[in-house]
């Protein structure tokens, strides 16, 4: 089947119109690019990070997509003043193009990545804005549950669920961890995701410039309530996040084992929950898989030390390993009783 001029010009026609319209509902289905509206210094370096990336490795994109085109134009078959060479099988100068920009991006892009990894180190303590210097970080234990996010502030004695605020230009240093499967914890516009495992701790610094409700996701599938798995964090000024505080003391409600067991349940939740009082060392007991009952790790480990110093005592082995040494040693017995032949 064959197109004339103008049926040829009539389907290009058509299929601009559909590509403009097709872009046009990208650009208009609200989509929201959180990356790329940072709040925080952190965000706003991985911002930088990410344009300067993407525009090294547009360096080869850009020029193959417009040589293309301009090749497919100048080697059509009407064109006879473009230069036939069928034969054509080698260029020093090609050859040396098509390897050097590579790989000069290539070190350029590791070269950045080894500068921004240790710049944007989740470890590193962010410090307060000029016009806070001085100010104490506000410090924020966080636990992934299955589907929630538990926050507590150990300085102020309060524990929220779904729910986070923080002063703006003041350093939040977050402990993290996770009661359940492994999971993700992430501000899209403060900056850095970071995983939340079972019985590890692991530790993040934000700071929000502008004040906001940002969303808080998971970003690391966890099961069936997973979707559901948001959180807001609010960026107000020191009074703002002072009445914030008072507002979940005045909650009554006291987050105990009871109340933690009951909230470790699989569950989602529809609105933020408050607890006015937190039972002391919470966080270190989630950590230790000892928050609603039951022997803390760090307390079965040093009562097995403190077995070992006993004069006399058997070490404390799993039994499966001493079951395996009663095996070796029974062999090594009966190899010693059998009379060589």
């Amino acid at each position: 089947m064959h197109l004339n001029f103008f049926e040829g010009r009539n389907l290009i026609r058509k299929g601009l119109i559909a590509g403009l319209m097709v872009t046009a509902a990208v650009s208009l289905s609200g989509c929201d690019w959180a990356l790329m509206d940072p709040k925080g210094p952190v965000g706003l370096a991985q911002k930088d990070l990410i344009i300067l990336a993407t525009l090294l490795m547009l360096i080869p994109v850009v020029p193959v997509i417009v040589m293309t085109l301009w090749f497919a134009w100048r080697y059509r078959a009407s064109n006879t003043k473009a230069t036939y060479d069928p034969n054509f099988e080698h260029s020093n100068r090609i050859e040396a193009v098509v390897w050097a920009i590579p790989t000069l991006i290539i070190i350029a892009l590791g070269t950045v990545t080894w500068i921004s990894t240790h710049q944007l180190d989740p470890h590193k303590k962010v410090e307060a804005a000029a016009d806070k210097a001085g100010v104490t970080p506000i410090e924020v234990q966080v636990v992934a549950l299955d589907w929630k996010w538990l926050f507590i502030y150990p300085q102020y004695g309060i524990a929220t669920v779904n729910e986070m605020a923080m002063p703006v230009g003041v350093p939040v240093h977050f402990e993290i961890t996770s009661a359940s499967v492994m999971n993700s914890f992430f501000i899209p516009q403060l900056g850095t995701q970071i995983y939340a495992m079972n019985g590890m701790q692991t530790h993040l610094s934000l700071r929000a410039d502008h004040a906001g409700v940002y969303d808080g996701i998971s970003a690391n599938y966890s099961g069936f309530g997973f979707a559901d798995m948001k959180f807001k964090a609010k960026a107000v000024d020191q009074t703002g996040f002072d009445a914030w505080v008072a507002s979940a003391k005045a909650s009554g409600q006291t987050l105990d084992a009871g109340a933690y067991k009951s909230l470790h349940q699989k569950s989602t939740l529809k609105a933020p929950a408050y607890y006015a009082a937190v039972q002391p060392a919470l966080f270190t007991k989630v950590l230790n898989g000892c928050a609603d009952g039951g022997l803390c790790k760090e307390d079965a480990f040093n009562m097995a030390m403190m077995k070992n110093l006993v004069p006399g005592a058997v070490d404390c082995v799993a039994p499966e390993i001493l079951t395996s040494k009663n095996k070796t040693a029974d062999k090594v017995a009966l190899n010693r009783a059998t009379p060589e032949s």
